[in-house]
């Protein structure tokens, strides 16, 4: 009886707010049972709570090996893994909870965005429609499922979807964003700029909206209205790393449109800072990694195989690779403008297929040592594996691009398993490549970009490992020069278009008119006509660019800086 009191205070004082309180009597019944659950629940709970995080985790894990079936707790655990960037675990933690509770809306929910933000969007899409036939009033889960068929292409239920969720709450300034990012993905640069603008309206503070306004506009010295919306942003945000983040993102673009260079530099050096540390390490982790794969897919490796199975695979990929900024966008879009081609846009089924293979390895020989494990059958799978994901984005093309930037890591297992593959290197001046990824509000991973050292490092790697492949690879790359491209658009194109194998077609002169969904950062300047302001705008912020030279090195010698 007094364990039951104990329990029932602790559970009061947790309701009442005093969580020092709850903790203490937790803890006295953990005293007499050791595992009891309900104390153990309670006490991982007021250690999420009071923002002790690693004492959180491990008393969700130790309550969990004693007492798995608990699913309200597997969803928690799963929360807190997502928030540190643990995406595989906590996917795992929400799949555990539905095995427990198939009824769990909650924990669909967090699955489908979780397995959004890993762009598996159609086991996403399955999680969020289950989300949404359990609880059809909840508009968040509607907002997450348009996203996921905006990702897929499906804009016009997107668009369904995410009215829908804005109707059910209209007061929802994060739900007008969601709704202006939409519109912003499928081209409709008004209809997000008026999104962006009401959230605004609703919510002063809100940094995502102000910087999600800048991102898709051109500032002028005559436009006051979305300018004043962006310094009330930076008056009424709250104070935490996200917000300013973002404002100074914001700031630093209205800034450099308007040509005052040194305040948006000012602004862009403020929303990087406070993140160089992590910075520098992505940049050595990602460094070590190029390095591997240098030594590992040499020319012995290639040797015999570019005959091998697969040659006949339709449609036939396209792999558009190279550092983030540096024309990707630009490229699938001109590409995509050829009635033969779909643009799928960036696709992580390469990176599934790596993990999926070096996961099956042993510690002692990971990626890419383990690709020694692959033969002739297994290659022929994932070749047909990879095919076939394609195909389910278009069913008919003859050429299907993926424009994942970061596969230029994976060239090596691409060209072993898609020998027909063709693959097209942007590069673009290292000093505005650096300055656009420095500048630029990108909702994950890139790491290394809020770091100017960082980022100039890292080209300079990746630079050398695309050399490798030049070599290695031979005539199935192509690499296209950004400040060509945008200088004389047309000759680039029809290199571009054979080397793709199909024959020239005008409407690749055309690339803004091309309806398609754009999921990146250029979702609004790929389409505008094909303009040159960008080449060379490394040089407004020269004053402030000495320590990325000394990063860059060797990289900034020769074409285009390279």
């Amino acid at each position: 009886m007094r364990l039951d009191r104990w329990l029932r205070s602790a559970f009061d004082a947790h309701q009442a707010g005093n969580l020092r309180e709850a903790e203490k009597l937790a803890r006295r019944v953990l005293g007499a049972i050791p595992d009891q659950p309900d104390a153990l629940h309670l006490l991982a709970t007021v250690a999420r709570e009071s923002s002790r995080a690693d004492l959180a985790i491990n008393l969700y894990r130790r309550l969990l090996r004693r007492h798995p079936a608990i699913p309200i707790a597997h969803n928690s655990l799963g929360n807190m893994l997502q928030e540190r960037g643990e995406w595989g675990p906590a996917i795992a933690c929400y799949e555990a909870a539905l095995s427990h509770d198939p009824r769990y809306v909650t924990a669909y929910f967090n699955l489908g965005r979780a397995l959004l933000h890993v762009r598996d969007v159609t086991r996403a899409e399955t999680c969020l429609r289950r989300a949404v036939d359990l609880a059809p009033n909840d508009a968040q889960a509607r907002s997450s499922l348009a996203r996921a068929l905006v990702e897929q292409g499906r804009t016009e239920d997107a668009v369904t979807e995410a009215l829908r969720s804005v109707e059910l709450d209209p007061g929802s300034a994060v739900l007008q964003n969601d709704l202006g990012v939409i519109h912003a993905t499928t081209g409709e640069f008004d209809a997000a700029r008026e999104c962006y603008r009401t959230a605004l309206a609703m919510e002063p503070g809100y940094a995502k909206a102000a910087v999600n306004l800048a991102k898709i506009k051109r500032f002028t010295a005559e436009d006051d209205l979305d300018a004043a919306l962006v310094l009330t942003a930076a008056e009424h945000a709250p104070d935490d790393p996200g917000s300013r983040r973002d404002l100074h993102l914001a700031l630093g673009k209205v800034h450099d449109d308007r040509g005052d260079w040194d305040a948006a530099f000012m602004h862009y050096d403020e929303a990087n800072r406070p993140f160089a540390e992590v910075a520098r390490a992505d940049a050595g982790a990602a460094l070590g990694r190029m390095d591997q794969v240098r030594a590992f897919f040499d020319a012995d490796w290639f040797a015999g195989r570019a005959a091998g199975a697969g040659t006949d695979l339709v449609p036939v990929p396209v792999l558009i690779v190279g550092m983030p900024r540096s024309g990707t966008s630009l490229v699938e879009q001109i590409l995509a403008a050829h009635p033969d081609v779909h643009g799928a846009g960036e696709l992580s089924e390469i990176g599934h297929m790596v993990a999926e293979i070096a996961s099956r390895a042993a510690a002692s020989d990971p990626y890419p040592g383990c690709m020694r494990s692959l033969d002739a059958d297994a290659v022929r799978t994932l070749g047909h594996r990879y095919v076939s994901h394609l195909r389910n984005h278009s069913p008919d093309a003859a050429r299907v691009t993926d424009k994942l930037p970061g596969n230029y890591l994976h060239l090596g297992f691409i060209a072993t398993i898609l020998p027909a593959a063709r693959i097209i290197h942007c590069r673009r001046d290292p000093l505005d490549t650096a300055i656009s990824l420095y500048f630029n509000d990108f909702e994950s991973g890139h790491d290394y970009s809020n770091d100017l050292v960082a980022i100039g490092r890292l080209i300079r790697g990746m630079r050398a490992l695309m050399t490798h492949w030049e070599a290695v690879l031979g005539e199935r790359m192509l690499t296209v020069d950004y400040e060509t491209l945008v200088a004389d658009p047309e000759p680039e194109a029809h290199r571009m278009v054979r080397h793709i194998g199909l024959e020239w077609n005008d409407a690749c002169l055309r690339p803004h008119e091309v309806a398609r969904p754009v999921h990146t950062a250029s979702a609004w300047q790929v389409r505008q006509p094909v303009y040159r302001r960008s080449a060379g705008r490394a040089h407004r912020y020269e004053r402030h660019l000495a320590p990325l030279r000394e990063a860059l090195g060797e990289a900034l010698s020769g074409q285009g800086g390279a």
